[in-house]
């Protein structure tokens, strides 16, 4: 591994670190906004490529195919053998487990501004239509953080799994 290589690694695992701390300290409240615009395109693309499955999901599918493409990244990435890129793609999935943990905590309450415009009170909202389809109203905000602990325990397992590659990436440093 060249050093350069190896140094921009460290620097990238620190930024996504602290990228992923402050949305775990996030308000339920507020979307993430940058972390949000980069899942959105993969969220409605869920809704489209789910739609031959049903309704419910159809609509489940928006947050399926924003944890799925990081996954399908990952999984792209450790079979060319960089599993450094795979631990960053997998934090990736869960800072976007706790993106969409904000949403499902508005379904209690829908006040968040949706992609078609308006909030979930005067719109369609994916999770107040899935937690009603399954009876979980009223559970919405517990759902909601357990969805934001699990993607934070993604995270923070996927950014030691990165420290541990570049620990041993360590040992073979080559200078160029």
């Amino acid at each position: 591994m060249p050093r350069p290589v190896w140094y921009g690694r460290l620097v990238l695992l620190a930024v996504v670190a602290i990228w992923a701390t402050s949305v775990l300290l996030s308000r339920m409240t507020e979307p993430p906004t940058l972390l949000h615009l980069t899942v959105i395109l993969f969220h409605e693309a869920g809704h489209v490529i789910f739609m031959p499955f049903g309704e419910a999901l159809r609509i489940a599918g928006g947050t399926l195919g924003q944890l799925l493409m990081p996954v399908i990244c990952a999984v792209a990435l450790h079979r060319r053998g960089d599993n450094f890129g795979a631990a960053i793609c997998l934090a990736w999935m869960g800072m976007s487990l706790m993106d969409a943990s904000v949403y499902a905590y508005d379904a209690a309450d829908p006040l968040l501004p949706l992609i078609g415009g308006g909030t979930g009170s005067d719109s369609f909202h994916d999770f107040v239509f899935l937690f009603e389809r399954y009876g979980q109203l009223g559970h919405e905000r517990g759902w909601a953080m357990a969805m934001k602990a699990l993607g934070a325990i993604a995270v923070y397992a996927a950014l030691a799994w990165a420290a541990v590659v570049l620990f041993l990436q360590s040992e073979h440093l080559e200078d160029r």
